[in-house]
């Protein structure tokens, strides 16, 4: 029988599961389960595993906007060129019913947007603002739409704001701004005078509770129109990048940046190569898939979860997925440590005890020949063989030519 030069073995083995057949789902998501094989797979003695996906059908039922994750939208209404309160922790004082600083949040409907979606949505929700979306810059851009109010997005300080760490509710890199960068709480504002246009950001006076403390733009007050652009380009994928495929059977084949570079329990990367509403594939191909060793000697149940780039479970809304994986057997070979150099001295200190204080030298292989111990005999025309003599070296002569004695 035929064997397969990759792993030196003739067995290999495909596992098909889907998700409709687990044993146990967690939190009524078909995206994390437990699936147990009515018959266990027992590895030979002496052999290993290596487990690779082989191909996987998932559908792109999950959404990028999500409640609980990325949804909210807190902002604060104060006059013209008020600055919005902070309680003394230097965080948006959301406060209901303050005259002059009309605490409101704003609630996206999950789902998935693009942006010019989202900029439409967040117009029409939002009395006070008017958001586009620049197509070349691919950055929004805001404005007060009602004279003598101001606008304060709670995206720095806000109550749901969170940090890099345990990330809140609302959005920030999705509209544009980067907790990591961001100068303050964004602010843009109009008035009905000469300069009616204002912008830039506020913080929370440090240990004072009350109205902020402005950094304003450059231009602002201007008497022409100010529009406050984000500070980067908008990140519609920032909640779900990439789909990440975890199991229980490795956790130390894959490392992950997200976790410091340590060991994770990723079993591949999932590229997201379809649009919502499709189905994200993954196929057999030569030479790109990644094989992880499992050294285990029997396998009897097999955990799945997919997540995003940050290890949070993917909700695909109901729907189930498909996933393979290939299991090739290969041979376990036992390698000799080499010895240290410690281990070389000594033995060579033992040698010489055994041969009374000799160390034996190894021989130079004798080159063959004739019995009379000469070089080999050469083939010749006609059966007959000659010997190769060595060459005659010739007396070298003095200046006046004459041999030397």
């Amino acid at each position: 029988m035929a064997t397969f030069p990759e792993t030196e073995t003739t067995a290999s083995r495909v596992l098909y599961i889907n998700s409709k057949d687990a044993t146990a789902i967690f939190n009524n998501n078909r995206a994390d389960f437990d699936f147990v094989l009515e018959e266990p797979i027992v590895v030979p003695d002496h052999h290993s595993i290596l487990m690779s996906v082989y191909s996987a059908e998932i559908p792109y039922s999950f959404y990028n906007f999500q409640d609980g994750r990325n949804t909210f939208l807190q902002y604060v209404i104060t006059p013209y060129g008020q600055p919005c309160n902070y309680d003394a922790n230097g965080v948006v004082d959301m406060t209901a019913g303050v005259p002059g600083n009309t605490a409101l949040t704003f609630t996206l409907p999950q789902g998935n947007y693009n942006a010019v979606e989202l900029a439409n949505i967040l117009t029409a929700g939002i009395a006070w603002i008017n958001v586009t979306f620049d197509p070349i810059s691919l950055k929004f851009r805001w404005e007060c739409s009602l004279p003598g109010n101001r606008v304060t997005l709670a995206l720095r300080n806000g109550p749901n704001t969170g940090t890099p760490d345990a990330p809140g509710n609302d959005m920030n890199e999705e509209l544009g701004f980067d907790w990591f960068n961001i100068t303050g709480d964004p602010y843009f504002g109009l008035h009905a005078g000469t300069t009616p246009w204002e912008a830039g950001y506020t913080n929370g006076n440090p240990g004072v509770a009350g109205p902020g403390i402005d950094i304003p733009d450059p231009n602002s007050p201007s008497a022409t129109q100010l529009l406050l652009d984000s500070d980067d380009v908008v990140d519609m994928t920032n909640s779900i990048r990439s789909l990440f495929i975890r199991t229980n059977l490795s956790t130390s084949s894959v490392l992950d940046s997200h976790i410091g570079g340590g060991f994770s329990n990723i079993l591949c990367r999932v590229p997201i190569n379809a649009e919502p509403g499709g189905i994200i594939t993954i196929e057999p191909k030569n030479g790109t898939r990644h094989q992880l060793l499992l050294k285990l000697k029997t396998i009897t149940s097999i955990s799945l979860r997919l997540t995003n780039q940050t290890n949070t479970t993917i909700n695909l809304n109901g729907l189930d997925f498909d996933i393979s994986l290939k299991l090739d057997f290969i041979e376990s070979k036992f390698l000799k440590e080499p010895p240290t150099l410690r281990q070389l001295i000594d033995d060579d200190n033992q040698v010489v005890e055994e041969t009374g204080g000799e160390v034996p030298v190894d021989e130079p292989t004798p080159i063959a020949g004739d019995d009379e111990g000469g070089p080999p005999p050469v083939p010749q025309l006609g059966g007959r063989t000659s010997r190769v003599d060595p060459p005659r070296t010739k007396k070298k002569k003095n200046k006046a030519g004459r041999k030397k004695n």
